[in-house]
């Protein structure tokens, strides 16, 4: 049963972050980033990030050294889409050793209801309808890991949980250091110390020494999320609305018998900085930051559930009963709020409208070209082509042979409409003229 799990998800992932690929809503912001990483891992080279910056090393933004596992099916297959079918193998993984667990703690049919709470929360359709990220490693590391913690392999909990010093530096903050703390509270003291300290020391020598060393700044560029904009608890008390709803939302998709188990502390850490962070994106439901709650909030389920079950009272039977039940009624009323839900919308599965106008300007651009377009069209040129993401460098410290903008995008992260559509005025006066314009798509080549 965990097989077809894995496998059914696999499928269901694939299929919406392919086809929103396929129908450009995806983005340079961030797709394009990880794959123009990822396409110099194939090359044996640095991971070089035009869409950065110049010259910009993605290892001095975060500390995702895994990424270079995907590397050798991009060398075979490259293509964003080979990023976002890993991400949702990855995703699909994390169902293994939790519906795994759960069948032998609880049975077959709260084992399924446990892949389902876990494969259709809103933590894991959100991060597959919003392109790729590092994070897909860590959920399923995290998913093995506190699934071994709840059945007592101790050591196993501690191996699986290190690797996630490989997949962003916070985690061994925010994640290891947590898994060694219950490693040590369970009885395996000497070993959950040691993993807790590892993940400490790596944490900070990450942020403190090997991130600054490769940043061009020669700093570390997220502490200012933190340190160098309002006071900290200023942002902590601000949509205190918003944060409580993604606290409440968080533990209602396992009936709140997450509450019931220690392994729910491991969340707390990740939950804390994203709310005295001061970036508003952090604070709700959307995009990727909730994916590596979903493992750890369901595995605390599994736990409390087996714990219930074994007092074996009429009362405790009851209890799972009513816990299950409302786990997946709330995950389920949650879908038409997240990216499953357009599995089901006619829109998916038809060609976007403007979709031959993008191709047509696309297919203009040859190979190896340099361009700097809008980004919902990054990422479907990092794959051929050297992309810089347009307005957010002066044209003319870039110049690029070419440039392709579409004023409909819906992914405006960096650069907004407007600025965009003044630097397309602008360029015309610089030496570029327009050589395709259809259904608002405008491609302007640099004259020689």
């Amino acid at each position: 049963m965990p097989l077809g799990f894995v496998v059914a998800l696999t499928a269901l992932y694939s299929t919406i972050a392919v086809r929103l690929h396929l129908r450009v809503h995806t983005g340079g912001y961030d797709l394009g980033i990880f794959e123009q990483a990822i396409r110099d891992y194939a090359a044996l080279r640095p991971p070089i990030v035009e869409l950065k910056g110049p010259g910009f090393n993605l290892l001095g933004d975060h500390f995702h050294p895994i990424l270079v596992l995907i590397a050798p099916f991009y060398a075979v297959f490259p293509t964003p889409i080979t990023l976002l079918v890993a991400q949702a193998f990855l995703f699909a993984l994390a169902a293994w050793p939790l519906v795994s667990w759960a069948q032998r703690a609880l049975g077959t049919r709260v084992a399924v209801a446990v892949g389902c709470v876990y494969g259709l929360s809103f933590g894991i359709a959100s991060a597959v309808g919003f392109d790729f990220h590092e994070i897909a490693f860590a959920v399923p590391l995290l998913a093995f890991s506190l699934s071994a913690l709840g059945q007592g392999r101790l050591t196993a909990a501690s191996a699986w949980a290190l690797p996630l010093l490989l997949v962003k530096e916070d985690l061994g903050v925010t994640a290891v250091a947590g898994i060694g703390v219950l490693i040590a509270w369970r009885g395996a003291r000497r070993l959950g110390i040691v993993t807790a300290v590892i993940g400490i020391a790596a944490s900070a020598i990450e942020m403190t020494v090997l991130l600054p060393l490769v940043n061009s700044a020669g700093s570390y560029d997220y502490w200012s999320k933190f340190a160098g904009g309002r006071p900290i608890l200023e942002v902590a008390l601000t949509s205190v609305d918003e944060k409580l709803g993604t606290l409440l939302l968080t533990l209602a998709i396992t009936g709140f018998a997450a509450v019931c188990s220690p392994i729910v502390l491991v969340a707390l850490p990740t939950l804390l900085w994203r709310f005295v962070g001061d970036d508003p994106n952090y604070w709700g439901t959307r995009y990727h930051y909730s994916a590596v709650l979903m493992p750890i909030v369901v595995a605390a389920m599994i736990e409390a559930l087996a714990r219930w079950k074994r007092s074996d009272s009429r009362r405790a039977r009851r209890g799972i009963r009513v816990t299950v039940v409302a786990a997946v009624a709330i995950t389920l009323v949650t879908i038409p709020n997240y990216s499953l839900e357009r599995l089901i919308e006619p829109t998916l599965w038809q060609p976007n409208p403007r979709a031959g106008a993008i191709h047509a300007a696309l297919a203009k651009i040859p190979d190896g070209a340099t361009v700097s377009a809008s980004d919902d069209l990054v990422p479907q040129l990092t794959s051929r082509a050297t992309v810089t993401l347009f307005g957010l460098a002066p044209l003319n410290a870039i110049r690029p042979e070419w440039i392709v903008v579409d004023p409909y995008s819906s992914r405006h992260f960096q650069v907004h409409r407007g600025q965009e559509q003044r630097d397309l005025a602008e360029a015309q006066t610089h030496g570029y003229r327009v050589t395709f314009h259809r259904d608002g798509i405008t491609l302007l080549r640099r004259s020689p």
